[in-house]
Order: structure tokens, then sequence, then C-alpha cells
């Protein structure tokens, strides 16, 4: 799934998330203030998503995944794994897995430290393996409805394998988590910025966005799409990667008590 697409300089998307993080805040802090609900205590979910085109064109893609988020204070814990294939006249084209795991323990009613783990295989797009293990500070900024927003940053180390080398790095990442809730639709968008300090041309830039659509009380419809900027890929490999999904979800929940 990779495509060519016009590109940004680390500048641009620096500045472009910047620009987000600080304005965020104050844009949102217009909305007239509302008594925030308290998350459930377990919230857990999986989907699945699959198309088959045949024809003058065969064409198949198979996405599946799970999330789960578990809040027995002070801390949450988080993980979510996608995995994500196509194949085009019986030939796989595309085939990528991408996995996290999140503990963060509250300070204050806004502030919380966080350590996580995340993975990433996608040899398509030239990593074989790529490892980050980074802890850091969390600042929910915003948290009225329909809006909640969350800024992260921290420190980490990155190991990637890659087909003719590889990259081992500490690192420094920028990331925010937006979500705006009405009724019984969600929007989130999560972008993330990625330095490694020892070789700082090899940044990179991922961005999720999702929205979704509640149809009862389990059941959801998902329309996802996720980009991974490399700004130094490997050889022979495009800068960008796009994946566009139409998902069914459950999601189950057992509210605290």
């Amino acid at each position: 799934m990779t495509l060519t697409v016009r590109t940004c300089t680390r500048l641009q998307c620096a500045v472009a998330l910047v620009v987000f993080l600080v304005g965020a805040p104050s844009a949102f802090g217009q909305t007239p203030p509302a008594a925030p609900e308290p998350p459930p205590r377990l919230e857990a979910s999986a989907q699945f998503t699959f198309l088959d085109t045949r024809g003058n064109a065969s064409t198949q893609s198979l996405g599946t995944g799970g999330d789960f988020t578990w809040r027995p204070d002070p801390w949450t814990y988080n993980g979510k794994v996608i995995f994500a294939q196509s194949e085009t006249e019986d030939a796989l084209t595309a085939r990528s897995v991408a996995a996290l795991f999140r503990a963060a323990r509250a300070l204050n009613p806004r502030l919380a430290a966080y350590g996580q783990y995340d993975f990433l295989r996608d040899v398509f797009a030239g990593v074989d393996a790529r490892h980050v293990i980074e802890g850091g500070l969390s600042y929910l900024a915003v948290d009225k409805r329909p809006h909640r927003l969350r800024l992260d940053a921290g420190l980490g180390y990155l190991n990637e394998q890659r087909p003719d080398d590889s990259l081992s790095s500490a690192t420094l990442s920028l990331a925010a988590s937006y979500q705006l809730t009405v009724s019984t639709s969600k929007f989130t968008y999560e972008p993330r910025y990625l330095l490694p300090l020892a070789q700082t041309d090899t940044w990179k830039f991922d961005q999720d966005v999702a929205f979704t659509v509640a149809l009862n009380s389990i059941l959801s419809l998902k329309i996802a799409h996720t980009l991974r900027y490399s700004n130094e890929p490997p050889p022979g490999f495009e800068t960008t990667d796009r994946i566009m999904t139409i998902s069914l979800v459950a999601r189950v929940r057992r509210p605290r008590q």
C-alpha cells in the first residue's frame, strides 16, 4: 500500500504539529464547559475488514486488530494490535503489523507519567522490525465535552532493522491525541513526530485518523486512515505509506463500580 504523494520537509511537519499542539487548547477552550463523564474502568474492541474484487482485476484486502484500555486508578493501561494485508492478482503487495503497549500513572488530574513500547513490521516499506521504547509526560490540555486533547513529550530508544542496515538511536518524540464525540459518533486524530537524535535526517511522522459511528450498543462502523512518513527510507523505498480501512468493530465496556 505504498503510494506516491507530495512529501513534506522536516520543518514543515514539525511546524504543523507545533501549531496544532499550541493552537488547539485555545480554540477548544472556547467550548461551553461541561462536566466530563468518568470513563469506564475497562474497554476492549475487535475489528475486521475484508475486501474482495473480481472481474477485470483481482484484489483482496484483509485487516484485523484489537485494543483494550484498563483504568485501575491511578494507572491506565492501553494496548492495541493492527494487521493489514493486500493481494493483487494473487501476488502479495502489502503486509504490515503494528502493536503498542502503554502504561500511564496519573500525577494529578491533568498530568501523568507514561512508559510505552511500540512495534512495527512492514517489509514492503523497508522495515523488517522497528522497536521503540520511551517514557515521558502526558498532559490533558482539554477535557470539556465534546472535545478531549492529550499532549505527550518523551525520550526513548529506537532500534530499526532494515533490508541492508539497521538504525539504533536515542529519540525525542512529540505526540497528541484528539477526540471529538458527538452523540453516537466519534472522531479521533493522533499525530506523532519521532526524531532519532543520532541521525536526525531519519526523522519520522505518523498519523492516525478515524471516524466511528455506533450501530448499536456493541457494533460500530469505523473508517480509518493511517499515514507513515519516513524522511530517509532505505534505498529503493518511498517515503510515504498509507492504509485506508472500513471496518466493523465490536466493543465491550465495563463501567466503574
